[in-house]
């Protein structure tokens, strides 16, 4: 008897909702919606292309920097030692696509187009060593050479260098780089041991990713020949299919021998991005709620209009009856279909035009290209919300007109 009753209010309910869609007005009912589907739309762009720019960090960071983890030498050790053995241990591991061993150098980059110790201009930063062949597997720094060419596995008078390095090309700190260094010209390099080198620039690259632009590479051999020392690295990067959580491949490192504080993820290398990162999601977070509010005010001021208007025609089904919460139910229903109707607008929209409009023409940003990505679970909980708010918006004027005295509502 009880679900007989409930059902038969639901029927009142729902035929009240439909009077009052179809008689009401209908440029109202047509800007409600609109503005439903924009504050909607807002909700999930917003938080797509925060979603893309957090991901475009991470995907520089594990593509064209220092791949998903990176060896380093225990704390009383310079180098890692027997580096061509361990390599070979580590790539032999479940869900580890490739590694690659690197040194490093702190040395002074010296510049002087005119070769006349006039317009001289100095850089001093690390010299990182790359074995080409297995550089190719764990990063993608040859896909981004702006000029000239990738270094070869025999390269010995040869160097590569990111923009942040050589000036031009728009790089963000010129005012600390050589100040236009082009592909061809000759620079010296004076190692922190005291060995000097003149290299030729054989490419320059650019990621957009400020941490990858700021490196310098040389062959492995040329670093051996510089250090005097053979199959040590100073570091090993190492890229995983990432099919499992970061813990399982530290779990399978530290099965070689690996100290767990010799294993370092990519996000303990991207320091202030990664903060940035964290920054996107705040800014996410508050947008969204800003969103919600707008639609959650603009269905409430509707509704609250409706109630007022028809506070006559509520006090009349009071006298003849109605019951408070079939009145109320009503309206909520009724908030509830211009959500639904905002949210269904809204996901056609940026699944068919805004979507393939930012896949077609990406948002450059200073950490490369960014278009929109879709997460599923924030799209669950903004729908939900959108729904939840509507229905909110919709109960509390309804809920205000309905408790007011029959006589008052029919007279007042």
């Amino acid at each position: 008897m009880r679900y007989k009753n409930i059902w038969n209010d639901l029927r009142v309910a729902l035929f009240l909702v439909y009077k009052a869609i179809t008689r009401g007005n209908k440029f109202t009912l047509v800007l409600t919606i609109l503005v439903t589907t924009l504050a909607f739309i807002n909700i999930i762009f917003i938080s797509a292309l925060m979603n893309g720019a957090i991901s475009k960090v991470y995907q520089q960071a594990k593509e064209n920097y220092v791949s998903n983890f990176v060896i380093s030498p225990a704390i009383d050790q310079k180098y890692i030692t027997q580096a061509q053995q361990l390599e070979t241990s580590i790539s032999s591991l479940p869900g580890v696509v490739s590694c690659s061993a690197r040194y490093a150098q702190p040395a002074v980059i010296r510049y002087d187009p005119d070769k006349d110790n006039l317009n001289v201009h100095e850089k001093a930063w690390t010299i990182k060593s790359i074995n080409p062949a297995d550089e190719l597997k764990v990063t993608n720094l040859q896909s981004y050479m702006i000029a000239g060419r990738y270094l070869d596995q025999d390269d010995r008078d040869q160097i590569i260098m990111g923009r942040e390095i050589s000036g031009g090309y728009s790089a963000s700190y010129e005012q600390s780089s050589l100040k236009g260094a082009q592909v061809g010209e000759e620079v010296t390099v004076a190692y922190e041991n005291g060995v000097v080198r003149k290299y030729k620039i054989k490419g320059i690259f650019v990621t957009s990713f400020v941490l990858a632009d700021l490196n310098a590479f040389v062959t492995e051999k040329e670093m051996e020949s510089v250090l005097g020392i053979h199959n040590r690295a100073s570091e090993i990067l190492v890229k995983t299919d990432g099919s499992l959580p970061d813990s399982a491949y530290i779990d399978r490192l530290r099965n070689l021998g690996i100290e767990r504080d010799q294993i370092n993820p990519f996000v303990d290398f991207i320091g202030a991005i990664s903060s940035l990162a964290q920054t996107f999601e705040i800014i996410k977070g508050i947008i969204t709620v800003i969103g919600l509010l707008v639609a959650g005010v603009t269905i409430f001021i509707v509704i609250f209009i409706a109630t007022v208007n028809r506070r006559r025609q509520i006090g009349i089904l009071k006298a003849i009856g109605m019951k408070e919460r079939i009145i109320i139910m009503s309206y909520v229903m009724q908030a509830f279909f211009y959500a639904v109707l905002g949210v269904v607008a809204g996901m056609l929209i940026v699944n068919f035009a805004v979507v393939p409009y930012f896949i077609r023409h990406p948002l450059q940003m200073p950490i490369g290209l960014v278009g929109l990505a879709l997460v599923n679970r924030d799209l669950a909980i903004s729908i939900i919300s959108m729904l939840v708010v509507s229905m909110v918006a919709g109960f509390v004027p309804s809920w205000m007109v309905t408790r007011q005295n029959i006589i008052k509502a029919i007279w007042g």
